[in-house]
């Protein structure tokens, strides 16, 4: 799989569960990659994970959780 077609698979699932009012509550490094936590705040937390190797993908998660602290000021 060329690495923009990975890039774009890790986007879209990021994308889908923030769509899916999912926020992110944790990132931790490891070598294989990144493990993004997400939880869905409700009458029950729901959470969901994924790991992202691809450097783009990082890269946005990273960005979109600083666009969430530069709205919150």
């Amino acid at each position: 799989m060329s690495n923009y077609q990975e890039f774009i698979e890790e986007k879209q699932a990021i994308d889908a569960l923030m769509k899916d009012n999912y926020r992110i509550k944790k990132i931790t490094g490891t070598l294989e990659g990144d493990v993004v936590e997400f939880e869905k705040q409700g009458e029950f937390a729901v959470k969901q994970s994924i790991l992202l190797t691809n450097p783009d993908s990082r890269k946005y998660v990273t960005t979109i959780l600083i666009k969430k602290q530069l709205q919150k000021q």
